[in-house]
């Protein structure tokens, strides 16, 4: 009994580790979205692509895939010239 309490407890030490990692990477990439929106200009298909590219991210990102691994947050950031 005392094992598999110790084990639940280590994989939710883990696990939430993991969980809290990812959500700082999302801020910083909706942060930096936020900021580039605010400081520049962009016609309405360029802010409709970039929105389309936020949510897919955050969709692919909300399944477990790291930020720098998606193809849609990258280009979302290139589109707002944000390396």
């Amino acid at each position: 009994m005392k094992k598999i309490i110790a084990s639940v407890f280590v994989i939710t030490l883990f696990g939430s580790s993991v969980y809290a990692s990812g959500c700082s990477e999302m801020a910083a990439f909706n942060t930096k979205i936020k900021k580039a929106l605010k400081t520049a200009s962009f016609n309405e298909k360029t802010l409709a692509n970039i929105r389309n590219l936020q949510s897919e991210c955050k969709r692919q990102h909300d399944m477990g895939i790291a930020v720098s691994a998606i193809s849609s947050c990258n280009k979302a950031l290139d589109l707002v010239a944000v390396n």
